[in-house]
């Protein structure tokens, strides 16, 4: 995995210490909010107590006003997300929201703890929305938070983009796009709407595009299998296309489609960590794997790393492992963590070229 975050970055090459990261657990349900504000208090306050004790004022004062004021913000600790990762010196501070549930976690000196930027559930920007696709209309909602939405620009059902569509007649006739009347009545009425659905798939084929075209929009589409399929037959290698959940989301309450995506979710994570593992027993076959830490850290400077993999039980913060995987970043490796419960020690392997 590489950050795409230019200014992330630029502070983790800074040489400025104290590094301080604050590792902080967000329950996004309203009556909890308090509760988030509390527990970032509460780390803020060990980080202080800490660079009191170890370092002059003149090193983070700075970095704790910028914590300090991330307190007025409350919108910060009502997100959607079920982490905030925290980093800051005297020269910058960065937020991260992640998608993994983290224990709460202070910590000051030489490096940030970055580990939990590099899980498989990190690997990728989530899909700006997800369709609810059906035969003549679709349903978007926000992946945030998984309200419906509209997509400004995007008709929302077939009637919209042919006014003269009518769903139970048998002859049809109006204008696709603005063409000229078009007249189709010695088709029977299945066959008008398999050809007015192939129309309407076109139409949003194309919008969707150019959103993700203009800006990087992509979609997670869900729907039953049969309408699915019909989409996927014609448009399923399109880019805007962020992952399939074959299964509808109408007349689910908002908690049975969050557990429904986080089950997707879910899935894509454990196939991930299979890739990961795939490939470094294929690499250890090969004799391109070193496990000795030292041998790595040398290794990592002079760039000779492909993969850089750390394992542990998902509740220790190795400094060492955390330094490493810190260089890897900077080097532009390809860098992995992997949480399991069999990982009560940690360790580090990595696939050299």
């Amino acid at each position: 995995m590489r950050i795409n975050n230019d200014n992330l970055m630029r502070l983790l090459a800074s040489n400025v210490e104290p590094k301080i990261s604050i590792i902080l657990p967000i329950h996004p349900e309203t009556p909890q909010i308090e509760e988030n504000i509390l527990n970032y208090k509460n780390l803020l306050k060990d980080v202080k107590k800490d660079l009191e004790l170890n370092y002059p004022r003149r090193q983070w004062d700075q970095a704790i006003e910028r914590l300090e004021n991330l307190l007025l913000d409350r919108q910060l600790f009502s997100t959607s997300k079920k982490a905030l990762i925290i980093f800051a010196n005297n020269e910058a501070m960065e937020i991260s929201r992640m998608e993994h549930q983290v224990l709460p976690k202070a910590h000051v000196g030489t490096t940030f703890l970055v580990q939990d930027l590099l899980l498989p559930e990190e690997s990728g920007a989530d899909p700006e929305y997800l369709i609810n696709l059906s035969r003549d209309r679709i349903n978007v909602f926000n992946m945030d938070n998984l309200k419906e939405v509209e997509l400004e620009g995007v008709h929302s059902n077939f009637a919209d983009y042919y006014p003269d569509f009518d769903v139970n007649a048998n002859l049809n006739s109006g204008s696709y796009g603005g063409k000229n009347a078009i007249y189709h009545g010695h088709r029977t009425k299945s066959e008008e709407q398999q050809k007015d659905q192939l129309i309407y798939y076109q139409y949003l084929d194309r919008k969707l595009g150019s959103m993700y075209q203009r800006e990087g929009t992509t979609f997670l589409l869900t729907g039953l299998p049969e309408v699915l399929d019909v989409y996927l037959n014609n448009y399923g290698n399109s880019k805007y296309i962020d992952g399939v959940i074959h299964s509808s989301m109408l007349n689910l309450s908002h908690r049975e489609m969050l557990e429904k995506v986080n089950e997707y979710k879910n899935f894509e994570t454990v196939a991930l960590i299979e890739k990961i593992k795939h490939d470094l027993h294929r690499a250890d076959n090969q004799e391109r794997v070193i496990n000795d830490l030292d041998t790595i850290n040398f290794a990592l400077m002079n760039r000779d790393i492909k993969s850089l993999i750390s394992f542990n039980d998902g509740t220790s913060y190795s400094v060492e492992h955390n330094k490493m995987l810190v260089q890897s970043i900077l080097n532009k490796t390809n860098s992995q963590v992997v949480y399991s419960k069999d990982a009560a020690v940690p360790s580090m392997s990595a696939i050299v070229y």
